[in-house]
């Protein structure tokens, strides 16, 4: 996967991982070649499997980095939706949800017949 990109949110998230280090800094860290990097900070462009490199090599979950660069979505990267998620939970937090919202709900519905 070599999918470019166009966003200053890339350079932007490079930047801001990379505590502003220097294009050959951050070349040697993440192994990609300097001549590269720079092409992608002159045209605001960098290719997914570079995000990712750059992120292992800053420490930084690279499902995260693309989350951040907005490559996924938060639902993509934790791979559970909906229903499925209900799956994934046991009872008693389905429960103390349940009762979190309908907690929530009393208090709007409280607010708003104060308000008439």
């Amino acid at each position: 996967m070599n999918n470019i990109s166009h966003s200053n949110n890339h350079i932007d998230w490079l930047r801001d991982i990379t505590h502003d280090d220097s294009i050959n800094k951050i070349s040697q860290q993440a192994g990609i070649p300097y001549a590269t990097l720079y092409k992608r900070f002159k045209s605001n462009e960098l290719a997914t499997d570079e995000i990712i490199a750059i992120a292992r090599s800053y420490g930084i979950n690279p499902v995260d980095a693309l989350v951040k660069t907005s490559i996924i979505s938060d639902e993509e990267a934790s791979g559970v939706r909906g229903d499925n998620a209900l799956r994934l939970c046991d009872i008693e937090s389905i429960a103390k949800e349940i009762v979190r919202r309908d907690g929530e709900k009393t208090q709007r519905t409280t607010r708003n017949e104060s308000n008439v």
